[in-house]
């Protein structure tokens, strides 16, 4: 019962906002595996790479100077959309992965038949203001994008109140002598 309890009473994973049933057996399939590194590198180059390009087109369409960066090193993939806020914080919206190790109880099992690996390896995105990322492992390029805006927007309006200056003000630049 306090199992129960604890699971029904959190919240979901933001990443299940976006669940609207079209992609249910991915969804299924994703949640009896495990992931790999070559899952994780085959998420940043199918979902996360044309999602970000497309984005960038269309910050760059706006006015707005975008970069990505990438490091497709097994051991430290990762993947960055940086909006560029000259003495500001930049917006950064990144994802590397997770490695969590898998229970001996579930390798192997028979329940589980398909998880055989003892470490699963789990798309997880990350800010430029240190909030904690969560995982977007369900996510296709479209809920990727909507992800990414939808944290765009607070980003922005917390740069609109004016109330978070210090929070979001770029130490480097302020220290190099640029005026806020």
């Amino acid at each position: 019962m306090m199992i129960d309890n604890a699971y029904f009473s959190r919240k979901l994973s933001e990443s299940t906002v976006y669940w609207d049933g079209s992609h249910w057996q991915d969804c299924l399939k994703k949640i009896i595996s495990v992931g790999t590194l070559d899952d994780f590198q085959r998420f940043l180059n199918q979902t996360v790479d044309p999602a970000f390009k497309e984005l960038r087109q269309e910050f760059l369409r706006n006015g707005i100077s975008v970069q990505i960066q990438v490091c497709n090193d097994s051991h430290q993939a990762y993947r960055e959309l940086v909006v560029e806020s000259g003495s500001l914080r930049n917006f950064i919206y990144g994802i590397r992965y997770r490695a969590n190790d898998v229970s001996d109880t579930v390798v192997g099992s028979l329940s589980f038949p398909t998880i055989t690996e003892e470490e699963n390896y789990e798309p997880i995105c990350y800010f430029a203001d240190g909030r904690r990322g969560y995982s977007i492992k369900y996510m296709q390029k479209d809920e990727l994008i909507t992800d990414v805006l939808r944290q765009y927007e607070r980003y922005v309006k917390m740069l609109a109140t004016g109330k978070h200056d210090l929070y979001l003000s770029d130490k480097v630049h302020l220290e190099q002598g640029e005026k806020r």
